[in-house]
């Protein structure tokens, strides 16, 4: 019951939830009044699209 190591798959996994992370993101920068905290938030959801970006250029 061994399974094979595919670094594809984890890569894919990881794309995966900071897409999920930046659905959470964008939902409650529409709800935030402060603008400093959306100014942040805003930040986090630019960090996380590049990090997904990044990743997909290691996919082959």
């Amino acid at each position: 019951m061994s399974q094979v190591y595919n670094p594809e798959s984890e890569v894919i996994a990881r794309i995966e939830r900071l897409e999920l992370d930046a659905r959470d993101i964008r939902r409650r920068v529409e709800h935030v009044r402060n603008p400093e905290d959306r100014r942040v938030m805003n930040r986090q959801l630019e960090e996380i699209k590049q990090e997904i970006i990044r990743l997909r250029f290691r996919l082959p």
